[in-house]
């Protein structure tokens, strides 16, 4: 009786199998990279036509066509910039989102939380 054991065995596959996730999940995943991408460029190309006609934030020309780069003028240094920023705080909405709605739960393994002592007078 001990780990070689056959139910030993048998629990530790269904053990394993149950923390294994599920590979839709990674295509889930892989869409959700692509589609905040998509919209964190479509959203700086929105951001860099609208600034440029109302003046929200104030953009140096070295910014809007940069000198050392000719290759990213018309804002698209901008507008990569923007992208990022936005895909950043998208994915940060998200996992914060997700951590809300899916708190860890703490295993068998795990320390279970400190309990409060009430200060001690002297």
């Amino acid at each position: 009786m001990g780990r070689d054991s056959w139910r030993y065995a048998a629990h530790e596959r269904e053990r394993l199998k149950k923390k294994r996730m599920n590979p839709v999940w990674r295509g889930v995943g892989c869409f959700l990279i692509v589609l905040v991408a998509l919209g964190g460029y479509l959203f700086a190309g929105w951001f860099v036509r609208a600034n440029a006609s109302q003046g929200w934030v104030y953009l140096p020309p070295e910014l809007i066509n940069p000198p050392w780069a000719t290759f990213l003028g018309g804002g698209l240094l901008i507008q990569i910039a923007t992208g990022l920023l936005f895909m950043l705080l998208s994915f940060g909405l998200m996992n914060i989102v997700y951590a809300i709605m899916f708190p860890l739960q703490p295993g068998e393994t795990d320390v279970p939380p400190l309990k409060r002592q009430a200060p001690r007078r002297r």
